[in-house]
């Protein structure tokens, strides 16, 4: 897995226009994007085919969910193959929009990372506590765990994992903000998680990135941090100027 900073726009359920996908897309490429980032855009499902036609060598593509059903009588469902033959090279799998939100269990979890690796797409899995006195350590074991479930370590090296405090989320009401050493701090957990899991030597590489209301403001000061690997970005990845700033700062700490 390269060692480059990953910067992943999840546009969530955004925007409500082909137009204006477009005018994001364009918008950052008109940047002179840095070799040295891993920049993904995670588009709605309707603009997946749009944004690969014009998002050139630079940018590359996730979707936002799969089916943890490999083909047949899903309706509204889209597989993991699907996603792979259309040109996606990533896939976002337990986002807490989707835990909390549409109800996915551990167990969808695990089948979903299950179909992801089986046709070689590399999953983003998001992990992370509800409320800031969760046991962060509970918790986390609990979710990275049981998405790993019956993984072996040949495929994990192709996984990306996501630290997402719902409760640092801005649309989570909470008005809480997380702080670039707390962050480091379950960034750290994770890696001895997946070290008792798979063995220190490889867990050493996993790339973690910080997904917990990241903005133009704060980004430098986590994805700074030596552990993190980048940053999983919402809502700012839909405002062009913003976005292209959080771009920036990564580059500045290649």
């Amino acid at each position: 897995m390269s060692m480059k900073k990953i910067i992943i726009a999840n546009w969530k359920m955004n925007p409500q226009t082909a137009e204006e996908a477009l005018r994001l897309v364009k918008g950052i490429l008109a940047q002179r994007l840095s070799k040295n980032i891993e920049l993904i855009i995670a588009p709605p499902f309707v603009y997946l085919d749009l944004v690969r036609k014009n998002c050139g060598r630079e940018i590359k593509l996730a979707a936002q969910n799969i089916s943890w059903a490999e083909r047949g009588a899903y309706t509204g469902e889209i597989s993991s193959l699907m996603i792979r033959n259309l040109g996606c090279d990533y896939v976002i799998i337990g986002h807490s929009e989707r835990r909390h939100k549409m109800g996915e269990t551990d167990e969808m979890i695990n089948l979903k990372l299950k179909a992801a690796f089986k046709v070689g797409l590399v999953p983003v899995l998001a992990v992370g506590e509800k409320e800031s006195n969760d046991d962060i350590i509970k918790v986390l074991t609990r979710q990275v765990k049981s998405a790993l479930e019956g993984i072996g370590v040949s495929e994990i090296g192709r996984l990306i994992i996501a630290y997402e405090p719902v409760w640092a989320i801005s649309t989570s009401g909470t008005g809480m903000i997380d702080t670039p050493d707390h962050a480091l701090s379950a960034v750290l957990l994770i890696k001895k998680i997946m070290s008792n899991l798979y063995g220190s030597e490889w867990a050493a590489d996993l790339p973690v990135l910080y997904g917990g209301s990241v903005t133009s403001e704060n980004a430098y000061d986590f994805i700074t941090q030596s552990g993190i690997s980048g940053a999983l970005v919402g809502d700012a990845s839909l405002k062009l100027q913003d976005f292209i700033k959080i771009i920036k700062e990564a580059e500045i700490n290649e």
